[in-house]
């Protein structure tokens, strides 16, 4: 279970990696007949008590058709957190929390969540949506009224029976979240093995720790081969986060690739005051280049008057003005999980197959659609280094 769309697809690469049958479905009331499923509820905007609802009644629909169940977060510890783990401990028990993702600079260490050695609440990350406070672990659950405790890396160092008593002994003595620090993937990759001996327990955490689950578990599917897909589809990307990341790799591909047509739109143009001349504007330039064959980026232009508190509504509103033209390509690339969802969901898509990861912290997704078959890349807004899209774009890969 997942807080937004680009978390729930890579966090589950893992399963699809070791050849389960993977889903993505945008709702928990979607079942699915999957080895896995990973299920986008949409709360990362919501409040706190919201998120727990959607939580619990997706555990409860969900109930008796599971055996492991995985709680992805945000690996810089946006939305809430704390109050979806505390809706899950009274069924699923004890948590083992391990938000880290070495490979995109997310680790954790004394409980305290940090990008690229700077402590999280000091980027832009927690600043472009103005987040208060410090992101530690153990200061967010002790909050929510969760017996919590922490395991340091020199107890994940210890032998392994000594690792799986001390796991053993915290449940035991009623720690409902084990805040697990962790700062490289060797680090995720024991903590998985290892905690995985015991039962009583479900496991929170990004991708990184998402990575290495399947195969602790045991885990192993003979899902078909990955379909054929075009060698060079026609392909509509959308530019829709904040993080100057996702820019810094928008206008790396826009200056290799000149057959791209650019079109950026300001904040303002999709405002519910905007005038209806604007919009119209916007989808006669977006027709004229996708009738030509043309690869379109559309873009929200990064200026001083958007913020993120206003993202839900530019997202529907990408979605008004782009879900329409999905049947006309053959690939979707989407940077933002709201954005990418609201496209997909515009397009009356809420089921996907998960296919692989194409670059680190990406996912490669396959959706039906009334018109045929729809390829569909998703990125989080700050994964990824300058080259990420040309790499892409070129067929290339680079998996962590």
């Amino acid at each position: 279970m997942a807080d937004d769309l680009t978390g729930t697809a890579d966090s589950a690469i893992g399963c699809a990696r070791a050849g389960l049958t993977t889903a993505v479905v945008l709702g928990a009331d979607h079942i699915e007949c999957a080895d896995a499923v990973a299920i986008d509820l949409d709360s990362r905007g919501e409040s706190a008590a919201e998120a727990a609802r959607r939580h619990r009644q997706a555990l409860f629909t969900w109930q008796g058709r599971f055996h492991f169940l995985y709680k992805k977060v945000d690996s810089t510890l946006r939305g809430n957190a704390a109050a979806e783990v505390a809706s899950l401990v009274a069924i699923g028990g004890m948590a083992i929390v391990a938000p880290a993702y070495p490979a995109t600079g997310r680790t954790t260490h004394g409980g305290r969540q940090y990008l690229d050695g700077i402590p999280i609440e000091e980027t832009e990350v927690w600043t472009n949506e103005g987040i208060q406070g410090r992101a530690d672990l153990v200061e967010m659950f002790n909050a929510a009224a969760l017996k919590t405790a922490t395991f340091n890396l020199a107890a994940l160092g210890q032998d392994d029976d000594n690792v799986v008593a001390a796991l053993i002994a915290h449940r035991e003595s009623g720690v409902q979240t084990l805040v697990c620090d962790a700062e490289s993937d060797a680090d995720l990759a024991r903590l998985a093995a290892l905690s995985t001996r015991l039962d009583g327990v479900f496991w929170v955490g990004s991708a990184g720790l998402g990575d290495h689950l399947p195969a602790a578990l045991g885990l192993v599917g003979t899902r078909e081969p990955i379909p054929t897909l075009a060698a060079a589809p026609h392909t509509l990307i959308v530019i829709g986060s904040m993080s100057a990341i996702s820019h810094q790799q928008a206008d790396r591909l826009l200056e290799s690739i000149e057959a791209l047509t650019l079109i950026e739109i300001d904040a303002i143009d999709l405002r519910a005051d905007a005038h209806e001349s604007a919009f119209q504007t916007l989808e006669m330039r977006i027709d004229e280049a996708l009738e030509q064959k043309r690869d379109v980026m559309v873009r929200l232009r990064q200026g001083n008057d958007r913020n993120a508190a206003e993202g839900p509504a530019l997202s529907l509103a990408l979605a008004r003005l782009l879900s329409p033209r999905l049947e006309r390509v053959e690939r979707l690339i989407a940077t933002g999980g709201a954005t990418a969802r609201a496209l997909l969901v515009g397009a009356d898509v809420t089921q996907l197959t998960l296919l692989d990861a194409p670059d680190t912290g990406m996912a490669r997704l396959l959706a039906e659609t009334s018109t045929g078959r729809l390829e569909v890349i998703t990125k989080a807004g700050g994964f990824g280094d300058s080259s990420a899209f040309e790499r892409i774009w070129h067929g290339q890969t680079r998996n962590h």
